[in-house]
């Protein structure tokens, strides 16, 4: 059980730092744009909303959290073969981080009122969402890999 929970873990530490780098783009976005509010004219960019721009930032955070629970889940509770073997556990990853993050697009969607720029480098950040799971997968599993190749279990 201490294993799972250490996956667990795992997996949502890797999740709340794959969210951030989003959630800090949008953070950096909204405080140029409110720099560039004060001291010109307002503009018409949806980021001068800060519910706009919250919905961005915290829905980011919420996004790579879901995909962390989702990997440390899957991972924690997977048959051993499965997370022991290198290519299994890094294609799992790589599906469940790649399709989760589907879900940023969702949030650049309320966030922008529809912007298509956003959601175009939303679309395309997917597979390297996919790929950079697939890649630490085995620091996320490390535990129970360990735990499986210890002599005293």
């Amino acid at each position: 059980m201490g294993t799972s929970r250490a996956v667990l873990r795992r997996g949502l530490w890797f999740g709340l730092r794959a969210g951030a780098i989003p959630a800090g783009v949008c953070a950096v976005l909204w405080a140029v744009t409110m720099v560039t509010w004060y001291l010109y004219d307002p503009g018409d960019s949806t980021l001068e909303d800060p519910a706009l721009a919250a919905v961005a930032v915290l829905g980011s955070l919420a996004v790579g959290v879901l995909i962390g629970a989702a990997i440390g889940l899957v991972l924690a509770y997977a048959p051993l073969r499965l997370v022991a073997s290198g290519p299994l556990r890094a294609l799992v990853c790589f599906a469940l981080g790649g399709t989760l993050s589907s879900g940023e697009v969702v949030v650049m969607a309320e966030a922008t009122d529809g912007g298509y720029g956003p959601i175009f480098v939303a679309l395309l950040a997917m597979p390297v969402v996919g790929a950079v799971a697939a890649a630490r997968s085995r620091d996320i599993a490390a535990a129970r890999i360990g735990a499986a190749a210890s002599p005293l279990t």
